[in-house]
C-alpha cells in the first residue's frame, strides 16, 4: 500500500478546538453526528452552530476557534480550491475562502433560501456579497424557479438604494448571484440592538425605500417581501433595498407562485398577499413597508401570533393597529401615515410609492406638494429633498 505524503489537515474546527482544549475528540464526535443528521434532513449547519446549540461550546468560545481556524487557513492550500471539490457549498466552512466562478469567496454570511458569502470579484477586485443556491435546493425546480427570477427582477433595477447585481451563473451545479457588498448591518439587527429607532430617523429609512420601490414598481417589479432583515444601512449612511428572491415580474405570463399559496414574511405581509389572492399588486409593498416603520418606530411588531397562520389571519381581520397606543409621543402624522398604509383594502392606501415617498418627504420638511410624484429613477425633482443619509450604528439621535 502506498502511504500518502500528503501534510495532515490541523485547520479543522474540531483540531482546533481540541488543540484549544475546549473539546474533547469525544464531543468532537458527537457534534459531527448531529451534524450528519441534520445533512440527511436537507439542512445545513456548520460544526460551529452545533457545538452551541449542544451546550458544548458558548459562542464566545465558538467565534475564538472561528479566528484560530481562518488564521491557519490564511496560507492553506486549501484556501485555492473550487466548489467542485466540495460535496455541496454548504459543506464548507466559516473562514474558508474557496472559489465559485471569478469570485473567491472568504466569509459565510448566513442567509434562508441562499446562502450569503462576502468575497471578492478577481476580475475587479470589486468586494462583492454572492448568494449561493445550495445543492440541496438546486434539485427542487420550484427553488430554481425562485432563484432565477431574483436574478431577472433584481437585475432590471438599477437605483442608488437598490442592491446591485453584477454577475449571475451557474457552476458544478450551483446557482449564484454576485451583488454590491454593502458594509453595515440590516434594519432588523439595528432595532434588535437598540430597540426602536427615533422617528425622523425611522421617516429618513422609509423615505429612501419608498423611492426604491417607487423604481422597482416602473419596471413592473413587485418586491413581495419587505422588512427590516431585507433594508440594509451602510457604514456611509446609505440605505439599500435587497434580496427580492421573492419578487413577481407583474409582466411576466408564467405563474410561478401557486395561487392559494401565501408568499412573504407574516409578521409585514399585507392582508391581500396573506389570502393569495391573484390579484395582489404594488400597494401590498406599501402595506409591508408601512407595517416596518411600525415596528422601527414603536419597536413592537404590528401583529403577533403562536405562529405564522394566525399572524396572519390577524392582518387578515383584525382592525389596524394605533401606533399611538404603543408610542404616545408620536407624531399625529406619522402616525397617520402608518395607519393609512396599514389599510386592509388596497384602495385606501397610498396608490403609489411615489405618492408616499412626496408625503414623507413633507414630513421631513421638504417643500414638494403632496401628491407631486417623485422621479422613480434618477434623483428628485428640483426643491424635492435628496434621501437623506441613515447611520448603519448608534450615532446622533434625531429627536
Amino acid at each position: 500500500m502506498t502511504q500518502s505524503t500528503s501534510t495532515p489537515r490541523r485547520d479543522l474546527f474540531g483540531d482546533v478546538a481540541v488543540a484549544k482544549n475546549l473539546l474533547t475528540w469525544a464531543q468532537v464526535r458527537d457534534a459531527l453526528k448531529r451534524q450528519q443528521k441534520y445533512k440527511e434532513m436537507g439542512i445545513p449547519i456548520r460544526i460551529g452552530e452545533i457545538c452551541v446549540e449542544m451546550h458544548l461550546l458558548t459562542q464566545a468560545q465558538c467565534n475564538d476557534v472561528l479566528a484560530e481556524q481562518a488564521l491557519r487557513r490564511k496560507d492553506s492550500p486549501a484556501a485555492k480550491r473550487k466548489i467542485s471539490e466540495t460535496t455541496s457549498i454548504e459543506d464548507v466552512d466559516d473562514g474558508e475562502p474557496f472559489q465559485l466562478g471569478r469570485f473567491q469567496l472568504e466569509k459565510r454570511l448566513g442567509g434562508v433560501m441562499g446562502i450569503v458569502y462576502r468575497g471578492v470579484d478577481t476580475e475587479t477586485g470589486n468586494a462583492i456579497a454572492l448568494k449561493a443556491l445550495p445543492k440541496t435546493l438546486a434539485y427542487e425546480q420550484s427553488f430554481v424557479e425562485r432563484f432565477k427570477r431574483e436574478v431577472k427582477a433584481t437585475a432590471s433595477l438599477s437605483h442608488p438604494h437598490i442592491v446591485k447585481i453584477y454577475d449571475a451563473g451557474v457552476e458544478h451545479g450551483v446557482f449564484y448571484l454576485a451583488m454590491e457588498f454593502i458594509d453595515g448591518e440590516s434594519l432588523n439587527q439595528r432595532i434588535r440592538r437598540e430597540g426602536s429607532l427615533p422617528e425622523k430617523e425611522c421617516l429618513k429609512i422609509a423615505y429612501a425605500v419608498a423611492q426604491a420601490l417607487a423604481h422597482a414598481h416602473a419596471k413592473n417589479v413587485l418586491h413581495r417581501d419587505v422588512k427590516p432583515e431585507n433594508i440594509m444601512l451602510a457604514k456611509n449612511g446609505d440605505v439599500k433595498l435587497t434580496d427580492f428572491g421573492l419578487a413577481k415580474l407583474l409582466a411576466d405570463e408564467q405563474q410561478i407562485t401557486a395561487e392559494g399559496i401565501a408568499v412573504g414574511t407574516p409578521h409585514y405581509i399585507a392582508p391581500e398577499q396573506a389570502r393569495a389572492l391573484k390579484d395582489t399588486d404594488h400597494r401590498a409593498d406599501l402595506y409591508a413597508l408601512g407595517a416596518t416603520i411600525f415596528h422601527v418606530i414603536t419597536g413592537r411588531l404590528p401583529y403577533e401570533g403562536d405562529d405564522g397562520a394566525e399572524i396572519m389571519r390577524r392582518h387578515v381581520f383584525e382592525a389596524t393597529p394605533d401606533p399611538r397606543k404603543v408610542k404616545a409621543d408620536l407624531t399625529p402624522a406619522v402616525a397617520d401615515l402608518i395607519v393609512k398604509l396599514m389599510a386592509k383594502a388596497p384602495k385606501d392606501r397610498y396608490q403609489s410609492a411615489a405618492d408616499l415617498a412626496a408625503a414623507i418627504g413633507q414630513l421631513l420638511g421638504g417643500s414638494t406638494p403632496a401628491g407631486t410624484a417623485i422621479d422613480a429613477g434618477a434623483a428628485p425633482p428640483a426643491g424635492q429633498p435628496a434621501a437623506p443619509k441613515v447611520s448603519a450604528m448608534p450615532r446622533k439621535r434625531f429627536d
